[in-house]
């Protein structure tokens, strides 16, 4: 409330009214927000579901997830290739989804290893997201505002992050850790079925023209 109260004082401020009121912008910020609150939120959880699994410590469920962090890499090489045969909003939502699935694995299963790849499907939505809805930025805003709307949707995914641990931890001191959970899934379903509803928007680069091959 007071952050909409602060961009229509100052349109020209931290956050530019023209940057949030661009078609699209706003969506392509909260897609990434969901989907990095369902993966911090899980990230929260996951090393005390790992313990409490195997009774081990810290060291032990630290070292079971490392694969689950190296799926990071794999996403990004994975995200490199459809984003060259699909829109920036079809790899979003296919990101989301991955997202909620992981986060309902970590909520349903109790051993080890599925928790071990319900995190790293959450690792590979949060990683995607990050590079295709940057990436996406630029094209949903003017030429001379495009590294203030990537700075704009960083600081819009950071902020998604920091909801999905604080969800689950006031939720789980209310009821089990499941239930908490199943409910943080419902923020990246939120997300996917955001992008599910976006379209691709006009290209607002110069296009080369057709007979002169210069710029209209």
């Amino acid at each position: 409330m007071g952050l909409g109260w602060r961009v229509r004082s100052t349109p020209d401020g931290f956050m530019p009214r023209r940057v949030i009121a661009s078609r699209g912008f706003l969506a392509a910020g909260l897609i990434g927000g969901t989907v990095f609150a369902g993966y911090y939120g899980v990230l929260f959880r996951a090393p005390s579901l790992i313990e409490q699994a195997t009774g081990g410590g810290p060291l032990e469920a630290g070292v079971l997830l490392v694969p689950a962090a190296a799926c990071s890499v794999l996403a990004g090489r994975l995200v490199g290739t459809l984003t060259d045969r699909f829109t920036g909003w079809q790899v979003s939502a296919g990101l989301a989804a991955l997202t909620v699935v992981g986060v309902l694995v970590v909520a349903i299963f109790t051993g080890p290893i599925p928790i071990v790849v319900g995190t790293a499907l959450t690792v590979c939505g949060f990683a995607g997201a990050q590079a295709v809805l940057v990436n996406l930025a630029p094209d949903l805003v003017a030429r001379d505002d495009r590294d203030t709307a990537q700075g704009l949707l960083t600081f819009m995914n950071a902020l998604g992050g920091g909801i999905g641990p604080a969800t689950v931890a006031g939720l789980s001191g209310i009821v089990p850790v499941p239930v908490a959970l199943a409910v943080l899934a419902a923020l990246p379903l939120a997300g996917l079925v955001l992008s599910l509803t976006r379209r691709p928007t006009a290209d607002r680069r110069p296009q080369p023209d057709a007979t002169h091959g210069s710029p209209r």
